[in-house]
């Protein structure tokens, strides 16, 4: 018993991400179509500062980590549609 606990009280501790609140993706599933489109349709003519503002403005929360993330789905599925073609 004495042992298990010397090797719980061992293992380092890691701070949880402040991050890991916010779910980019499932936030933007959730979104309604027309806001998805504004924020594909930056994307994909090159306005990426509209893209990023345009993200913030929608969740204050989010950070360049999130719109690199979303846009590297956005670009993967539409991709995948163009493969489907």
């Amino acid at each position: 018993m004495e042992a298990t606990h010397l090797e719980h009280s061992h293992q380092p501790y890691s701070q949880p991400d402040r991050h890991t609140a916010f779910d980019v993706v499932a936030a933007f599933s959730q979104l309604e179509t027309s806001r998805k489109m504004t924020l594909f349709d930056q994307l994909m003519c090159g306005r990426a500062n509209a893209y990023r503002n345009t993200l913030k403005s929608i969740w204050p929360q989010s950070n360049d980590n999130d719109a690199r993330k979303l846009e590297m789905i956005l670009r993967a599925r539409l991709d995948r549609l163009k493969k489907l073609s």
